[in-house]
């Protein structure tokens, strides 16, 4: 057999091109949000059916985790490396990033594995636990550490997938996923079956979601067959000359998003860890608001890269912050404005507490929404470095000082100490890009924040009014929340010509002749 015919055999069935933007954006945030709706829906469910000890308990291993659910960088790296090798068809560099990508993962699931059992033996020992949950933290124990293995070792499938073009696929396994732990969840709460049967579920839902992605790896691209004897320590090096930076990113991204929840258990009593499990879920869901394009891009900007695409770099970042900042503008408005309503709807009376603590989470996106683009851009040309000592440096200093003010201040300290750093840091981390990508920060002003700001400020005004007038319950706070999403929508749509030109393309995404607006976004 020839290379060109071990090739096209290989990539039969494989776009030449990653799904469009658009495709790939709208699939990427309907596999968050299906996600995050799992959350949502179940944590009043599972608080309500075992009690603010046992799910505070559970939100303790889930923390600990997810800090430890760790590739080190390599799964970017290697969605990276093949996405740059595709154009090309450069089959046999594909093998070894794989090969090497899955000997690491499987050595990674072991380490990993040992080391959430160490943290959470300790947690556990130190959280201040009910005697009559003893026995079931240790089974939630050993149940996080097969979550984490499992995640780790199956993970470099969905990886391979995305840098062949094919994140849709992965997208829509994770929906699937979702509506699994959904459904189950629901059950054993229903049966009564407690806190330990809820953390079986998620582990049958990282089986579920590693089986389905390694059965679709292997019909969407069979000639790539990934072998752990193919691994090569040539092709390792490569990975993790990458991954090494991108594995700082990725630690500290965790610790910043899950050490609150440590803090609190470990701070206070354990029921509060709840309280802050909550307030998270409102962060997290609106900053998936833009995150998801971040997911979304990575190929596509490691694609262009490896066809020597120099300025749609520049375009990427520039173009889709300003997006970012429009969509964050219209969901996180209301979302501070109305929290208490909101939280009190969702847990009940303890929601006040939270509320409070969510707040602060989500102000702190402001800032933090305009370095969230970059990090694919950077990735795709290899520039990481700066973004892995930002990262550190956030996630050492809020660690630290959430700890400082959670022990005079309470929940509130805690969430004070991870927001402040990233607001202090936003600056350097918008002009390390900028540098990058070549781009000034006048042009960085006028369409990354002006555009989606200024315009956004009489209606906040009229909004704040309207809801000091009002005082609004649940159903009239959703009904303003909804009128200020249309209207600021509408305003961008016909007075921002770029927002005008891309939500014609979402409306006719069949058009291909650009407009001088759409070139101009």
């Amino acid at each position: 057999m020839t290379a060109a015919t071990d090739v096209a055999r290989a990539t039969a069935g494989v776009p030449a091109a990653p799904a469009s933007i658009l495709r790939s954006v709208v699939t990427t945030y309907s596999a968050r949000f299906a996600t995050l709706v799992a959350f949502l829906v179940l944590l009043p469910v599972v608080l309500q059916s075992v009690g603010a000890d046992a799910y505070g308990l559970y939100a303790l291993t889930v923390a600990l985790g997810a800090i430890f659910q760790q590739d080190l960088g390599i799964g970017d790296a290697t969605t990276r490396f093949i996405a740059v090798a595709r154009p090309a068809g450069d089959l046999d560099r594909m093998r070894r990033t794989a090969a090497a990508s899955a000997g690491f993962s499987l050595a990674a699931a072991v380490v990993m594995g040992a080391g959430v059992a160490v943290a959470l033996v300790l947690a556990v020992a130190a959280a201040d636990v009910p005697a009559p949950l003893d026995t079931t933290a240790r089974i939630l124990v050993a149940l996080g550490v097969a979550n984490v293995f499992l995640l780790l070792a199956m993970s470099p499938h969905r990886q391979v997938l995305a840098g062949i073009g094919r994140i849709d696929d992965v997208n829509l396994v994770l929906i699937g996923q979702a509506a699994m732990r959904i459904v189950l969840t629901l059950a054993v709460c229903a049966l009564g079956w407690g806190i330990v049967a809820v953390a079986v579920v998620d582990v049958a839902a990282t089986l579920a979601l590693g089986g389905a992605t390694l059965w679709l790896r292997r019909r969407r691209m069979p000639g790539l067959v990934v072998r752990l004897r193919d691994f090569r320590w040539d092709a390792f090096r490569e990975l993790f000359s990458m991954s090494a930076q991108l594995l700082v990113i990725g630690l500290s991204a965790v610790v910043i998003t899950q050490v609150g929840s440590v803090l609190t258990a470990l701070l206070l009593p354990i029921a509060f860890a709840t309280l802050f499990a909550a307030a998270q879920r409102m962060y997290l869901v609106v900053k998936e608001v833009t995150g998801s394009l971040a997911t979304a891009l990575l190929p596509i900007a490691s694609l262009r890269h490896g066809e020597g695409a120099v300025g749609s770099q520049r375009e990427l970042y520039l173009s889709g912050t300003g997006y970012a900042n429009m969509l964050m503008t219209i969901v996180l408005v209301p979302a501070v404005l109305f929290m208490p309503t909101i939280m009190q709807a969702w847990i009940g009376a303890d929601g006040a507490a939270a509320a409070l603590v969510a707040q602060i989470l989500i102000l702190s996106l402001f800032a933090n929404n305009n370095h969230l683009l970059a990090l694919p851009v950077l990735t795709a040309q290899g520039r990481v470095r700066a973004f892995a000592v930002l990262h550190a440096t956030w996630a050492v200093s809020g660690t630290v000082l959430a700890a400082i003010l959670g022990a005079t201040m309470g929940l509130p300290g805690i969430a004070l100490g991870i927001a402040l750093p990233v607001i202090a840091l936003e600056p350097i981390y918008v002009w390390v890009v900028l540098r990058r990508i070549g781009a000034t920060a006048r042009e960085f002003l006028a369409r990354c924040l002006a555009r989606p700001l200024l315009p956004a400020l009489p209606l906040a005004v009229v909004l704040v009014v309207a809801t000091a007038a009002t005082r609004p319950g649940f159903a009239l706070a959703a009904t303003l929340s909804a009128a200020w999403a249309v209207a600021l929508a509408a305003v961008y749509v016909l007075f921002d010509p770029p927002a005008r030109a891309a939500a014609r393309r979402l409306v006719r995404p069949g058009r291909s002749a650009p407009t001088h607006e759409e070139n101009s976004a």
